[in-house]
């Protein structure tokens, strides 16, 4: 049975999972590394001059004027696929009641659930995008891999922002996941502003991503990290109200 309280009851374990799926992002970083070690064109994969997608390119030759020869692309697309459905999971399980409070249940409700109700569009949207950059690579279908992009960047970049802000009130971890969305946020204005037609188109596009991804999983481990403490607060208290009786 479902519990009625801001958090749920021991049986109830779906913000822990949403917990999880919002913290389960950090697994790029371990494919991208192992994708990149494996990179086969006739140059060294670059983090600053690559983009990140040219790791889940389908075939090796020329994109865009890059050389692109990606053996394990399989692996990062798969990676940015499970990303996506970790941030749908996370938008989908936990409340916008949770998020609200930065998942402190000693702090008053938010009258207003709209900004973390749009927190989770936003990061719902942000996924969809993310799937399909993993299921569209970008020398398939171009244009439709980086509209996927453009929702993953612009979608997470502003939940970020909104959430962070929400949360400043509540946890210092607010700072952080603010501050994060911000560097996002910049970084993808500049992206979309130059079409990403710098000096250093990857470290540019880093900028855009790797903000996110820490933040996603900081939203994760502030979510679980109440949850945990609630629940333990409710083993405390069945654990007292037999000596309570018994006096």
């Amino acid at each position: 049975m479902r519990s009625r309280q801001t958090f749920p009851a021991p049986a109830d374990v779906r913000h822990y999972l949403g917990a999880w799926s919002a913290v389960s992002v950090v697994q790029f970083f371990a494919a991208e590394f192992v994708v990149a070690l494996h990179w086969a064109g006739p140059a060294p994969y670059s983090p600053t001059a690559n983009f990140i997608s040219d790791l889940g390119a389908l075939h090796c030759g020329i994109h865009s004027g890059r050389e692109v020869c990606s053996p394990l692309n399989w692996l990062m697309n798969g990676s940015f696929v499970l990303q996506g459905l970790g941030m749908l999971l996370a938008a989908v399980l936990i409340t916008s009641t949770v998020l609200g409070v930065a998942a402190r249940p000693d702090v008053p409700s938010p009258k207003g659930l709209t900004a973390t109700t749009a927190v989770r569009v936003l990061l719902a949207a942000a996924g969809a995008g993310l799937v399909v950059v993993g299921l569209v690579p970008e020398d398939s279908i171009d244009a439709l891999h980086l509209t996927g992009a453009g929702f993953y960047f612009g979608g997470a970049s502003l939940a970020l922002v909104v959430l962070g802000a929400q949360w400043l009130a509540h946890t210092r971890a607010g700072w952080a996941v603010l501050g994060l969305g911000l560097i996002s946020l910049v970084s993808t204005a500049i992206g979309a502003a130059t079409r990403l037609h710098v000096p250093e188109p990857g470290l540019l596009e880093r900028f855009m991503a790797y903000p996110i991804t820490f933040g996603i999983a900081a939203m994760g481990a502030v979510v679980f990290a109440g949850a945990r403490r609630q629940r333990t607060e409710i083993r405390r208290l069945r654990a007292a109200r037999p000596s309570s009786a018994a006096s």
